[in-house]
Parts: structure tokens; C-alpha cells; sequence
């Protein structure tokens, strides 16, 4: 077997069909699609038993989390490459075909990731080099607005960059990943340590170790909506508490594990400093919602600054 999808699902029913439909109709190569649900609380397992027989189906009796899932996902996959893929995404163009084809003939390129768009058709950018206090900086000072240009001011998500050719990277967001089955072995597959945001970083930082190749492939495309399995009820906003506290506590515990101490408690004092200015600037802005956001996001801030985990 060629390829073995495996795809993480929390209450994504109407976008889950379209996913595996979009699969069916794009994928021409031999493929199995397993689904690894994390207790839903929609209707998506009944619809994937009604629907889709041929499709392997893991169910969880509670919310195991993004790697866990995945690695039950592929611990009974069978496929030479392994493909991580979100719910909230459609195969465009044979974007799986095309993968699979580049890395056969680039053996050395360990993960290969696709052009992602978003609903809009806009190009989404998902490269970024990894994780650490400068990047956090220059996020925090917006100095990537005034240097839009600048690998060394704007280095978030690879923005001075324009998508266009092929390009080794060191991560890719894991909505859409093909994985050389053997290398997500030898790596002993996700950390289950996180629950959700900075596994794959972790994952192609351990695969760049090991001497594999991380590489974007603008040939390919697929389309994200992005955040639907991020949302713990169907009415939540995207960007929540509930989310932003799994994404600080995924980055600490990355730094904890792949930088030294100074560097973590670096970054928890710049969480700490951009906090307090939130809080001043909320009490002194004009705007009712943007002082309100302000104060609640500066609030949070500080929170998990001086958390000790």
C-alpha cells in the first residue's frame, strides 16, 4: 500500500464527509483512510460507519489529544507514507498523488508538506522556522510589519518568502504532512506529551536531527479552513482561552525540551513584559472591545508566564 491517511476528528461531521469524498475523488494511488475520533460529540462516527464501511475507525472514549491520536492512528497503518491530515480540508488536484510522486523520486526528503489555501483561496502560510525567543520577539513588536522583507525581522511563518518554489523548510503545520513511514517509526512517532500544538514542530525538529529533509512542495495543494477541531462547542470562536492555554503550555513545554533553561525563562519573562503592556494600554484605550480584548489577552498572559508548568 501506498499511502495511509490517518485523520484526528473532534465534532467535525459535515467537514469530515467532505474531507474522505474529497480523498475518494483526488487519490488514485493505493490508500487506506483511518479515522481516529476523539469523542465526538456529533454524529460523525455513525456517519462514517453509514457512509464509509471501507474506512477504519478508532474511537475514543475521551478527548486523547492531537498526538496520541495520531500515533494510534498510525500505529496500525500500513502504508509506505504515512499522511497526517485535518478534517477541515479538501484534497485539490490530486494533491496526494502529487506528493507521493515527489518523494519517491527525492528519497532523502524525509516530510513533505503542500501548498495550503484557505475558503478565500488565499495562500496560507504554513512553513516556519523554528521556535525561539527572537521569533517570539519580533512577533510581539510587529517589527515583520515594518521590515515585511526581512528574514531576520520578520521570521514568523516564513512571510518574507513568497510560496512560490520548491523550498527546504525546518516545520510545517501538520493539518496536511506525507511522512516516510519508516522515519515516523525510527522517531517513535508524535510526543503524547502534547496535547495539542508544537507536536509536528517537535517532530520535524527531531526528524532534522536525524538528517532528513523537510520540504514544501507548491505543486500540491490543499484547502484548509483551519480551527474547526480547535473548538470545544460547535458555537465557540476559533481563538479561545480554552486554545490559546494549550498553544503556551505546547510552547513551554517544546523550550523545556529542546532549549536550555535560560532561554525558557526568557521567554516567559517576554510573555510576562508584553502582558503588563496589554493591561496599560487597555486602561488607557479609547475602544470598548479592543480595551476589553486587550485586558483579557494581557491578563492571560501574565497567567501563564508565572505559571509553573
Amino acid at each position: 500500500m501506498d499511502v495511509s491517511i490517518v485523520i484526528v476528528s473532534f465534532s467535525t461531521n459535515r467537514l469530515l464527509d467532505e474531507c474522505i469524498e474529497s480523498i475518494k475523488k483526488e487519490t488514485c494511488c493505493s490508500h487506506e483512510i483511518i479515522v481516529v475520533d476523539n469523542a465526538s460529540a456529533d454524529d460523525s462516527c455513525r456517519m462514517l460507519r453509514e457512509k464509509y464501511p471501507d474506512v477504519i475507525l478508532i474511537e475514543n472514549a475521551e478527548n486523547a489529544g492531537f498526538a496520541r491520536a495520531n500515533n494510534q492512528g498510525f500505529a496500525i497503518a500500513q502504508g509506505r507514507y504515512f499522511f497526517m491530515l485535518n478534517p477541515d480540508t479538501l484534497i485539490l488536484d490530486g494533491a496526494i498523488n502529487k506528493l507521493l510522486d515527489f518523494m519517491e523520486k527525492n528519497p532523502d526528503i524525509g516530510i513533505c508538506g503542500p501548498r495550503n489555501i484557505g475558503r478565500d483561496g488565499k495562500m496560507q502560510y504554513n512553513c516556519d522556522h523554528f521556535p525561539s525567543v527572537w521569533n517570539s520577539f519580533c512577533y510581539f513588536t510587529r517589527l515583520g510589519d515594518i521590515f515585511p522583507r526581512s528574514r531576520f525581522f520578520n521570521p514568523n511563518q516564513m512571510r518574507y518568502w513568497n510560496y512560490a518554489e520548491i523550498r527546504d523548510v525546518d516545520r510545517m503545520v501538520g493539518c496536511s504532512l506525507m511522512i516516510r513511514s519508516g522515519l515516523y517509526k525510527d522517531l517513535h512517532g508524535l510526543d503524547e506529551n502534547f496535547f495539542m500544538y508544537f507536536e509536528e514542530t517537535d517532530f520535524c525538529h527531531r526528524a532534522k536531527k536525524s538528517g532528513a529533509r523537510i520540504t514544501y512542495y507548491p505543486h500540491a495543494t490543499i484547502l484548509h479552513y483551519g480551527g474547526e477541531s480547535s473548538k470545544t462547542t460547535p458555537n465557540e470562536p476559533v481563538i479561545s482561552n480554552t486554545v490559546a492555554s494549550y498553544f503556551h503550555k505546547s510552547l513551554y513545554y517544546y523550550y523545556r525540551k529542546n532549549h536550555n533553561f535560560f532561554s525558557l525563562i526568557t521567554l516567559r519573562l517576554l510573555n510576562l513584559t508584553f502582558g503588563l503592556f496589554l493591561l496599560l494600554r487597555s486602561s488607557i484605550s479609547g475602544n470598548g472591545e479592543k480595551r476589553n480584548m486587550a485586558f483579557c489577552y494581557g491578563r492571560f498572559l501574565i497567567r501563564v508566564a508565572l505559571a509553573r508548568r
